[in-house]
């Protein structure tokens, strides 16, 4: 009986610890189920939000790098345009310039102009060499002493040189070809006498204030 006992004591502790268990694992599967399904449901909320801002996030990167290209892309345009007007403005300029100095050759080639500028260039150097030789003619003149200005006939230079003027004769050669400038200086190297003639032939035609002041000024001198 006590065997038998034992028996049935152990076969109900079994089936007690068999219905625990069973009723444990069933509750825990219900339980890891519903966990499972709302995981799944927070997890596909999750990847829902997620994948929203993801392709929000792609497309403002998108439309920001779409907007910097076509900046980019004016701003290349922009450039080219101003190189290309540039470029053309230097062919311009540089085919005006090229036609400006073939006119100005083709003009100077000209038999006339040729002649003009070779007539030109011989005239002044005429002019030139015409200067220094009443220069040095100038500085070649002797004053006259002083005792022989007190005598009649030294008195009488003036008059003649006056009388001279009068008739329309220059008291230089090529007198009126010479600058203002040209002739004050030369008349500081001439004689009393020369620089009367030339005070009153400057005063009887062109007036020129520096000739004029520069004739009186050599005659205060010789005085």
């Amino acid at each position: 009986m006590t065997r038998q006992n034992q028996l049935r004591r152990s076969s109900t502790r079994l089936q007690r610890q068999g219905s625990l268990w069973f009723q444990h694992t069933r509750t825990a599967s219900e339980t890891f189920v519903a966990e499972a399904q709302d995981a799944s449901i927070t997890f596909g909320r999750d990847m829902r939000a997620s994948s929203a801002k993801l392709v929000a996030s792609v497309g403002r990167s998108a439309q920001g790098f779409q907007k910097a290209l076509h900046k980019e892309a004016l701003d290349w345009q922009g450039l080219a345009l101003q190189t290309r007007d540039a470029y053309m403005a230097a062919l311009e300029e540089r085919r005006d310039r090229v036609e400006r100095q073939a006119l100005s050759a083709r003009e100077a080639l000209k038999p006339g102009a040729v002649e003009t500028t070779v007539l030109r260039s011989a005239h002044d150097l005429l002019a030139q060499a015409q200067s220094r030789i009443d220069a040095r003619l100038g500085e070649g003149a002797e004053p006259a002493p002083a005792k022989a200005a007190s005598k009649p006939k030294a008195a009488k230079a003036p008059k003649a040189a006056k009388a001279e003027t009068k008739k329309g004769q220059s008291p230089l050669r090529n007198y009126d070809q010479l600058t203002a400038k040209d002739l004050a200086t030369r008349v500081q190297k001439l004689t009393a006498p020369q620089a009367t003639a030339v005070l009153d032939y400057e005063r009887a035609r062109k007036k020129r204030a520096t000739v004029i002041r520069a004739a009186e000024q050599r005659l205060a001198a010789a005085s």
